[in-house]
Order: structure tokens, then C-alpha cells, then sequence
């Protein structure tokens, strides 16, 4: 739980009081979450596999008002001793009351058709994008705080033809499968699990290159999003996956969702 203070009114719902895990939280979206959920008060520990962009990250966002509230750790999801690095973060900043899972990895193959792929790019692949979000969700679930959530944020790809990344598009589409059947097995007997699929949204790498567009989400939406959930408010609580496409329709049901 959250022990600092801060010198700020939140910005939405009152985190003051939480801590949340954003894993990713130095990659184009989780930045975004690590930002809104500083303004909503919370403690954030940011993870990502490289320290370097975890620091240029922290130089980013953080402020004075903010001061010993953005914590940051390296965390492998694919590394052997995943549960452990995770137990031992649980065991610095106490039980969490949210976790973001916020990681994608194209592997180094390009854009290769799906059938053009060998044995190792298709394992790597799964490893990177489905394998290590049933681990992180499995290790962070015990240090979750029984009224908290776990989430993943996700993309189109769950449920549209992804041609040139078959084994990320086949990734988005099984964690989301994944996620409704641990809400189901939990049945409200452990931390909430969402899947949030989300839409374009307007990063830095994209608006570097000359790739943007306003309509497209920003990173502080999608914490926006976030925050309500950790949260437990607005009227998408009760419901494990949602969507998340653009500014203009907000957050919506499955079946509400632009096809």
C-alpha cells in the first residue's frame, strides 16, 4: 500500500492510497499509465527489462510533487526466476493493489507470412507474447490484494486478421481467452482479471517517425482507463474484457465496440 505523500490533488479517482505495478511501464503505452496513475495519486513501481530505459523513462515523468512515488525494477517475464523477483518486490512495497501488463515483443523476423515461419521464430514468438503474460499473471495473482485487479492491455490483433505477425496476432486473441477463463475460474474469489484491447494509440516512437494522428488514443487515456479500474468506478468494473479504440467513443462493452 501507498505510504508517501503527496503535495498534489489527484487527477481522477483518489489513488493516493495504492500501489500499482505497471510492467512495461518504460515502453510507448505504459509510460502513458505510469503518468496517469502519478496524477491519480498512486505509488507506481514501473518494470521493464532494461534499466537504461526505465531511468530515461523516470526523467520523463517524474516531477517534485511526485517524489518517492514512481519506483522502478527490472523484471523479465521470461526469466527463471520470474516468481521469486516478483515475491521479493511484494515483499519490498507490500501486497498490490493493481497490475498492468503492458508487453509486446515483434521478435526479429520481420514481417514474415505465418506459414514462412520457422520452429524457433514461432516458439520465440509464443514465449515473448503469450507464455510470459500466463506467467506474470500467475506470479503477480498471490501478491495482488483480494479487492484488486490484473490486467492486460492488448491490441486489435485479438480479434482481426494480422497479416506478417501470425504469432502475435495468435498471442492477443489466447491471452484474451486467458483472461476470461482465470475472471471465470476466480468467479470473484481473488483480484478482479480485465483484458482492455485498445486501439492506435499516439506514442513517441510513432509521432518520431511522422506517424500520428489526434483522433488516435494517447498513453494518458489509456491510464485514465486504468486508473478507473484500479479504482473500482465507472460502469465497465464488472465486466473483464472491454475495449478501448478511440478518444472520441471512449471505453465500450465487446459488443459495443467499433468492428
Amino acid at each position: 500500500m501507498n505510504t508517501a505523500g503527496s503535495t498534489r490533488p489527484p487527477v481522477g479517482p483518489d489513488l493516493r492510497d495504492q500501489t500499482v505495478v505497471v510492467v512495461g511501464g518504460s515502453g510507448g503505452v505504459g509510460e502513458g499509465v505510469v503518468r496517469a496513475l502519478l496524477s491519480s495519486g498512486a505509488t507506481v513501481v514501473a518494470t521493464g527489462r532494461h534499466t537504461e530505459r526505465l531511468d530515461a523513462m523516470r526523467a520523463r515523468v517524474e516531477d517534485p510533487a511526485m517524489t518517492g512515488r514512481l519506483l522502478t525494477a527490472t523484471l523479465d517475464a521470461e526469466a527463471s526466476d520470474l516468481d521469486a523477483r516478483v515475491a521479493d518486490l511484494a515483499a519490498r512495497h507490500g501486497a498490490f493493489d493493481g497490475v498492468v501488463v503492458s508487453v509486446a515483443s515483434w521478435g526479429d523476423q520481420g514481417r514474415a507470412a505465418a506459414l514462412s515461419l520457422t520452429d524457433q521464430q514461432w516458439d520465440d514468438l509464443l514465449s515473448a507474447n503469450l507464455t510470459s503474460v500466463f506467467r506474470l499473471f500467475r506470479a503477480f495473482a498471490p501478491v495482488t490484494v483480494p479487492t484488486g485487479t490484473i490486467m492486460q492491455l492488448n491490441g486489435r490483433s485479438a480479434d482481426i486478421p494480422f497479416p506478417g505477425s501470425a504469432g502475435v496476432a495468435l498471442s492477443a486473441a489466447a491471452t484474451k481467452s486467458l483472461t476470461r477463463t482465470i475472471a471465470a475460474e476466480l468467479d470473484g474469489r481473488g483480484p478482479r482479471f480485465y483484458q482492455v484491447i485498445l486501439g492506435v494509440v499516439r506514442t513517441r516512437a510513432r509521432q518520431a517517425v511522422g506517424i500520428d494522428d489526434p483522433r488516435w488514443l494517447t498513453g494518458e487515456d489509456v491510464g485514465a482507463h486504468v486508473a478507473n479500474l484500479v479504482a473500482g468506478t465507472g460502469p465497465l468494473v464488472g465486466t473483464t474484457v472491454q475495449y478501448l479504440l478511440d478518444r472520441a467513443q471512449g471505453p465500450v462493452r465487446e459488443d459495443e465496440a467499433r468492428r
